[in-house]
């Protein structure tokens, strides 16, 4: 059974968008794992993540939950463990190209190291998808008062927009010779 299987995906105006992006992260990081896509495609969608998804998240959606979360649980740990593993994702993915930067002696080996490191990436991607999912998302529906929620749908919706046009922008730049 597929995590996809599992989970409702379905949330507030605080977190819908992002349960909307879990979807795509889901699919691809299982259709990796299941040997139906390459592996820069979950590199490349990982790296989106990180500098779209992630942003939304630490830079909108957890500061207005804390105040909330600390109110009503009286501590910040979910928010903790969650910002924690986002830069353990970002950790390992630039450990997997900063490899592939390099020239290795044996090209094979190297290979072999960079799938096993993409495959835990997509590993790690779908327990924090089941983390956010069933722990931080919830709160925040639960927590968040309604005109908060639709303020953060609203700075999300911008925030993406110029998120992902940053993010083009970059990766437009670094392709070009």
């Amino acid at each position: 059974m597929s995590l996809r299987d599992t989970l409702s995906f379905k949330g507030s105006d605080a977190t819908q968008l992002l349960r909307d992006q879990h979807t795509v992260t889901v699919e691809i990081s299982e259709a990796f794992l299941a040997n139906n896509i390459e592996i820069n495609q979950i590199l490349s969608h990982v790296d989106y993540t990180i500098n779209v998804h992630f942003r939304l998240e630490d830079e909108i959606l957890f500061p207005a939950l804390s105040p909330y979360l600390q109110q009503y649980l009286e501590f910040l740990e979910p928010i903790r463990i969650i910002t924690g593993e986002h830069i353990s994702i970002r950790s390992l993915y630039t450990s997997l190209n900063r490899a592939r930067s390099f020239e290795a002696e044996d090209p094979v080996a190297t290979r072999e190291e960079r799938y096993a490191g993409a495959e835990k990436l997509a590993r790690i991607m779908l327990q924090h998808i089941f983390k956010e999912e069933n722990g931080i998302f919830p709160m925040a529906d639960k927590y968040i008062p309604d005109m908060e929620r639709k303020r953060i749908q609203s700075s999300m919706d911008e925030m993406l927009a110029n998120f992902r046009a940053r993010y083009e922008s970059e990766h437009r730049d670094s392709k070009q010779p």
